[in-house]
């Protein structure tokens, strides 16, 4: 069982395979960080495992799971005082969807990869534009 810390949370990093592209949403007013754009996921409850949550946070904030050919483990970020625990999935889909978003974002888009949207949320931001990220999705993406 995943020990949490004082918060947990999962994000996906969502790429189509047809053309390459990523899935970010626009976050609401109401969020931290409101409108920035960023990855889809949410804080973990008890008794949940990462790729639970994930699922879980998907259905809520798109009205249903994606058919998710692929998921992959991609980063996991700990805050210094070990108080935050974020894992990022890299997960593949078929093609390009519609989510069917609701009250936690204000919008969606398909971004071309390497041509991040701003504002960015700071989380979102460094799981897709360090060298180190952009290497490890074209790894990915060089699979698919």
């Amino acid at each position: 069982m995943q020990q949490l810390t004082d918060k947990t949370a999962v994000g996906a990093v969502i790429i189509a395979k047809d053309t390459h592209r990523v899935l970010l949403n626009m976050r609401s007013p109401y969020k931290t960080h409101g409108y920035h754009w960023s990855l889809w996921g949410g804080m973990m409850e008890e008794q949940e495992i990462p790729k639970d949550t994930l699922l879980r946070e998907l259905d809520e904030e798109m009205g249903f799971v994606p058919d998710i050919e692929r998921i992959y483990p991609f980063d996991i970020f700990e805050s210094r005082d070990k108080s935050f625990r974020y894992y990022t999935f890299v997960c593949i889909v078929k093609q390009e969807f519609v989510p069917q978003i609701n009250k936690e974002a204000v919008g969606y888009s398909w971004v071309n990869f390497g041509l991040w949207p701003k504002p960015m949320h700071f989380g979102a931001k460094k799981s897709l534009t360090t060298a180190k990220a952009m290497d490890k999705l074209r790894l990915i993406l060089d699979q698919h």
